[in-house]
């Protein structure tokens, strides 16, 4: 798969740092520009080329060995490694997997696992450097998290697939961002903007990607979405036993241990009603079953059992629920189906 064409990547190109057929001086330049490491060199001759350019916190290289070569950086630090073969392959050790990448496949590699990397000699990447720490900002921000230490490590699944839908879109997000580079050292866009551009493409990154962040804001809504249930329970039963009391929503938000604008949020949300309207259709309800027993209570008897005061109102309301007056109830032979809360 050709996810980038040279056209989209020349801009790229353009920023050649070096380019090398000595061993050492490749090694040299490497690590200067991306980490210290120890490289074993194998079969093939070196024809080695880097092109990088930073951005705000992040990078975009183009690296070329030329030959077999194993890189030990042991875990990279404080940045996020995106490694993408535009041809030949590639073999990622971490973590105690082994993965091999190539054009469609690539991996992202965590910033606090050691790893080793064996390049075959017919390998050219393009690679992300992502700074460790915007990434966890950006991570904040998108799950809502708080602390400084919220987020922690971030560790990517591998391996990172680019042919798919997701994968695509990224590659012309990568792209795209490549066409922004300033010409002849002159920034065309502004900075904010391309930060903007950076950030986005991180989001992206941290959305669509499974990775530990992700995982853990899921674990807080699933834990979150357990407590706001519990909660509407607690409140429901309150109510449910008190029919006949006259109640506030700080006696019933008190019951669930929230506040009265928690209580009305978790109503909206999962009955999409006020607490006050689900009371009162409770209290309907119950009427109802009432009078549907034909056990020789009266209307106003039930009424006030259930809660009502005022019996107009009260005639008001159940008509509008069932369609038919409490008397009506009472004096039917045949029960009316149970109505929705």
């Amino acid at each position: 798969m050709d996810a980038w064409s040279n056209e989209q990547l020349s801009p790229l190109y353009e920023r050649e740092l070096f380019r090398s057929r000595d061993a050492d001086e490749t090694h040299a330049r490497v690590s200067r520009e991306l980490k210290p490491h120890r490289s074993v060199w194998g079969r093939g001759d070196v024809d080695a080329i880097f092109c990088r350019a930073e951005l705000n916190a992040l990078s975009l290289c183009i690296l070329r060995y030329g030959c077999d070569v194993d890189i030990e950086p042991d875990a990279l630090g404080n940045f996020v490694l995106v490694q993408m073969p535009l041809r030949g392959h590639a073999d990622v050790h971490t973590g105690g997997h082994t993965l091999q990448i190539h054009p469609g496949q690539g991996a992202v590699i965590s910033a606090h696992k050691p790893v080793r990397l064996h390049w075959h000699a017919d390998c050219e990447q393009l690679i992300l450097k992502i700074e460790l720490s915007r990434l966890q900002e950006v991570a904040r921000h998108a799950f809502a998290l708080r602390g400084t230490d919220a987020v922690g490590e971030i560790d990517f699944a591998m391996p990172f697939c680019l042919d798919d839908a997701a994968g695509t879109q990224w590659c012309r997000m990568v792209a795209g961002l490549a066409s922004l580079l300033p010409s002849g050292g002159l920034a065309t866009y502004d900075p904010r903007w391309m930060a903007h551009c950076e950030d986005n493409l991180m989001l992206y990154l941290l959305c669509h990607r499974p990775n530990s962040a992700l995982q853990r804001h899921a674990a807080v809504r699933r834990g979150s979405e357990e407590a706001g249930l519990r909660q509407l329970r607690q409140a429901e039963e309150f109510m449910r036993e008190r029919l006949d009391t006259l109640l506030s929503l700080e006696d019933v938000a008190q019951a669930a241990g929230v506040t009265r604008r928690s209580l009305a949020l978790l109503f909206k949300r999962y009955r999409d009603l006020s607490p006050g309207e689900v009371l009162r259709n409770m209290r309907l309800d119950a009427a109802h079953a009432q009078l549907a027993r034909h056990d020789g209570a009266s209307v106003t008897e039930v009424a006030l059992n259930c809660g009502f005061s005022h019996l107009s109102r009260f005639a008001a309301c159940y008509r509008e629920r069932f369609g038919q007056l409490p008397r009506d109830t009472s004096r039917d032979p045949v029960r009316l189906p149970d109505a929705r809360h």
